[in-house]
């Protein structure tokens, strides 16, 4: 395939700054007038109804994205912990803001980073990139992706959207 770069976006509080339970359960009731009918938070379609929930993107990810899908040498793939009976819900929102990717995933059941690092390792042994690119928030996750990019048959460049770093790891 030989492209240069594979460019993962994790989409909540990543791309988009999705709401979380603790002030989305008030908004809910206030919206609603009802409580929040469930234990979760995350596996549910209302936590993403943009009738009832504000979900902007988060403009420095967003001008990466732009940056990333102008280069045909990339590949660029949103992938999320979401699971996938909420995919009508993700992609009502990526439409919202004309965000399209060569590749769409959610999660299919277990947990979020062995799903991704799965998935990761699947589509650089496809792809064959020079280099694979993550941006990602959550940190119990990139502290293991650091130990797993050192595994990889290619450069890796993560970035923690939070704390505003990258992290480079050269293998080839």
């Amino acid at each position: 395939m030989g492209y240069k770069k594979l460019i993962c976006f994790d989409f909540d509080d990543t791309l988009c700054n999705t709401m979380n339970p603790l002030d989305g359960k008030k908004i809910w009731e206030e919206k609603t007038g009802q409580k929040w009918p469930y234990v979760g938070w995350w596996s549910k379609p209302e936590t993403l109804d943009l009738d009832i929930f504000d979900t902007p993107l988060n403009k420095w990810v967003y001008d990466e994205y732009l940056k990333a899908v102008s280069d045909s040498d990339n590949y660029v793939i949103l992938a999320t912990g979401r699971i996938e009976k909420l995919r009508p819900e993700v992609e009502k929102i990526l439409n919202k803001y004309n965000l399209s990717f060569d590749g769409i995933y959610l999660n299919r059941g277990g947990d979020t980073y062995t799903f991704k690092s799965r998935l990761f390792e699947k589509m650089i042994s496809e792809l064959q990139p020079d280099e694979f690119v993550m941006y990602d928030d959550r940190e119990e996750h990139l502290i293991k992706f650091e130990q797993w990019a050192t595994t990889q048959p290619c450069n890796v460049t993560i970035i923690d959207v939070k704390k505003g770093t990258t992290k480079k790891f050269k293998n080839k």
